[in-house]
C-alpha cells in the first residue's frame, strides 16, 4: 500500500503541475487567428497537456475511490463512524474528479479528431472514442446521483453537463450527415469544454484557497457561483461559436 500512497502523491503533483499549464495554454489558441502556425502549435501543445490532465486525474481518482483511508490518512487511526464518514467524502470528491478527467480525455480528443479529419468522422467512430463517450454519460449519471443524494448542486448541474457532452459527441460522430464545416463549430466545442473543466477543477480544488488568500474569506460565500461559472460561461461560448460559424458557413455565397 505504501507504493501506491507514493503513486497518488506523485502523480497528483504532476496534475497540478500539467494543470497549472493547461489554464495559461487554453487562452493562446484562443485568442491567436485560427489556422495560422502559432494557433496550430499552441492548440497541440494544449491537447498534449490536457491528456497528461486526464490520465494523471483519473490515476489518482482510482486510488481515491478504490482506497480513500489509505491515500488520505495512512497514519491516523480513525473510529469506524469517523472512517466511513471519512470516505464518503473522499469518494464523493473522487466521483467529481473522475468525471472530469473523462471529460477532459473525451472533449480533448473530440476537438483534436474533428480538426484533423474534417469531414471524414471514421476516427470518431471507433470503440475507445465511442467507449469513452458511454463512459461519461455513465460517470455523469452516477454523479447526477450522487449530487441528489448529497444535496451537492455542483455534482447535478455538472453531472448533466457530462452527459449532454458526451451525447452531443455521440450524435454527431454518428449521424447520417453533417453541415457545412460543422467539424469546426465541433473542434472548438470541444476545446471550450476541455477548458471548462479545467477551471472548474481549479475552482474546486485549490483555486478557492488560492482567491481567499488574496481577497480574503469573503470569496468563500460566493464558492458556488465560482464553481459553476466556468460551465456557465462556456456553454455561453459553445452556444455563441455554434450559432455564429453555423450562419458563415451556410451563408449562400455573393
Amino acid at each position: 500500500m505504501e507504493i501506491l500512497h507514493w503513486v497518488h502523491e506523485n502523480v497528483t503533483r504532476l496534475h497540478v503541475a500539467v494543470g497549472s499549464c493547461g489554464l495559461l495554454l487554453f487562452w493562446i489558441p484562443v485568442v491567436t487567428r485560427k489556422g495560422n502556425l502559432n494557433h496550430k502549435k499552441f492548440g497541440r501543445y494544449f491537447a498534449i497537456v490536457m491528456y497528461a490532465v486526464g490520465f494523471s486525474g483519473i490515476t489518482v481518482t482510482t486510488l481515491d475511490l478504490l482506497f480513500p483511508l489509505a491515500m488520505h490518512a495512512p497514519d491516523i487511526d480513525l473510529e469506524p463512524a469517523r472512517a466511513a464518514a471519512f470516505s464518503r467524502e473522499v469518494r464523493d470528491f473522487a466521483l467529481f474528479l473522475f468525471s472530469i478527467s473523462l471529460l477532459v480525455l473525451l472533449s480533448t480528443r473530440h476537438g483534436w479528431l474533428t480538426v484533423q479529419g474534417k469531414e471524414d468522422r471514421r476516427a470518431l467512430r471507433e470503440p475507445i472514442h465511442l467507449g469513452l463517450c458511454a463512459a461519461l454519460i455513465v460517470a455523469g449519471l452516477g454523479l447526477s446521483v450522487n449530487g441528489l443524494a448529497t444535496g451537492s448542486i455542483l455534482f447535478v448541474l455538472f453531472g448533466v453537463f457530462e452527459i449532454y457532452t458526451s451525447a452531443s459527441c455521440l450524435y454527431f460522430a454518428l449521424k447520417p450527415t453533417t453541415r457545412a464545416k460543422e467539424w469546426w463549430t465541433e473542434h472548438l466545442n470541444g476545446l471550450i469544454a476541455s477548458g471548462i473543466a479545467a477551471y472548474t477543477a481549479f475552482f474546486v480544488f485549490g483555486g478557492l484557497n488560492f482567491l481567499s488568500d488574496v481577497f480574503g474569506d469573503t470569496v468563500r460565500g460566493y464558492s458556488i457561483l465560482l464553481w459553476v461559472a466556468p460551465g456557465v460561461i462556456g456553454g455561453i461560448a459553445i452556444a455563441y461559436q455554434t450559432r455564429k460559424y453555423r450562419l458563415l458557413f451556410e451563408r449562400p455565397p455573393g
